[in-house]
């Protein structure tokens, strides 16, 4: 008996241990690539629950860390995960580590390195699902140059945590035919009815009703001058001509009466557009890589985020954070184009 609980307690010291050392390495993660979680000690784990039936999204944690001149090796653990762990530099994003996980049934651990030159900031980017209802977790540790996070870049100081079981209980569940499965109805507590008051209680709780005030009286004096019509000025009649008068004119109109000055006007045409004339629509661009074998690499400008060419090969990110690598040997010819 002395041997068995002995035992017993030594199992149970371990498995404490082991709980506060998953504890201290475990902290909330951040899913926005431009606050990452600091990585403040040399182990970071997370855990990935699973979303529902006939949702392809993936999820990502994002997390910011130091690294010296030399060698930075990484190890990399999962379970019950199917993705990629992804390590390029903060400033430029260039990709420098890609390791793999897949969900077996027993954990897989991987060590991979980084040869550095000279002190750089680093993100570490965990891409991962579980292929099934169960969730999935992980564990990666950290060697070599490695050194806590110290600033340079912004980082989330009070990460987002995981969806809550609230916020999973809200999404829409399918069943695995595809059917939609009913929430369950939530008991709401039922409002008792207020009970019925005497018609004295009734009066006394009234409120009296205010009386509105009167508007305020102008200060200013009112003109007392009214518009008054003015009668328009009595025409005198012209005077009748004379015989006179009227030999004259009639001298006047025999004469041939001048040519009248000709006026010329001209125009400007009006410089200004048309308030409701629209504008020419730029058409978008198209990155077109065709490839020695011949298929093609057709996308949109809009969904690229950069594309760089480092040593033989030509690196195409895109703005959901997924990297493409294109050896040139391969490649017949590359242009943007407009649609």
């Amino acid at each position: 008996m002395t041997k068995i609980s002995h035992r017993l307690l030594t199992t149970l010291v371990g498995a404490t241990i082991a709980v506060c050392a998953m504890v201290s390495v475990s902290f909330a993660q951040s899913s926005d690539q431009n606050l990452p979680s600091p990585v403040l000690s040399k182990e970071i784990a997370g855990r990935i629950n699973a979303l529902d039936l006939g949702d392809p999204r993936l999820t990502r944690h994002y997390y910011a860390f130091s690294a010296s001149p030399g060698d930075l090796l990484i190890t990399v653990e999962g379970h019950n995960l199917n993705g990629d762990v992804d390590v390029f530099t903060a400033i430029t994003l260039r990709p420098l580590l890609k390791t793999t996980m897949i969900a077996t049934s027993q954990s897989n651990e991987i060590t991979k390195g980084i040869y550095l030159r000279a002190h750089q900031i680093l993100i570490l980017r965990v891409e991962a699902r579980t292929p099934n209802d169960d969730p999935g977790s992980y564990h990666i540790r950290f060697g070599g140059s490695f050194e806590p996070f110290s600033g340079g870049i912004p980082v989330a100081e009070n990460a987002a945590p995981t969806e809550s079981s609230e916020d999973k209980g809200e999404a829409n569940r399918l069943s695995s035919v595809g059917a939609t499965i009913p929430r369950p109805v939530t008991e709401t507590a039922e409002a008792k009815p207020s009970p019925e008051k005497t018609p004295e209680e009734a009066e006394s709780t009234k409120k009296p009703v205010e009386k509105p005030s009167p508007a305020p009286r102008r200060n200013t004096a009112r003109n007392t001058r009214r518009n008054t019509r003015t009668t328009p000025a009595r025409k005198t009649p012209a005077p009748k001509p004379t015989t006179e008068t009227a030999n004259v004119k009639a001298a006047e109109t025999t004469e041939t009466p001048a040519a009248p000055a000709e006026t010329t006007t001209t125009t400007k045409p009006s410089t200004e557009k048309p308030a409701n004339q629209e504008l020419p629509q730029v058409p978008g661009t198209r990155l077109i890589i065709q490839q020695k074998d011949g298929t093609t690499i057709n996308r949109p400008m809009s969904t690229v985020r950069r594309v760089v060419i480092e040593g033989p090969a030509i690196v195409i990110v895109l703005k959901t954070g997924k990297i493409e690598r294109i050896a040139m040997t391969n490649v017949a010819r590359m242009s943007i184009e407009p649609e």
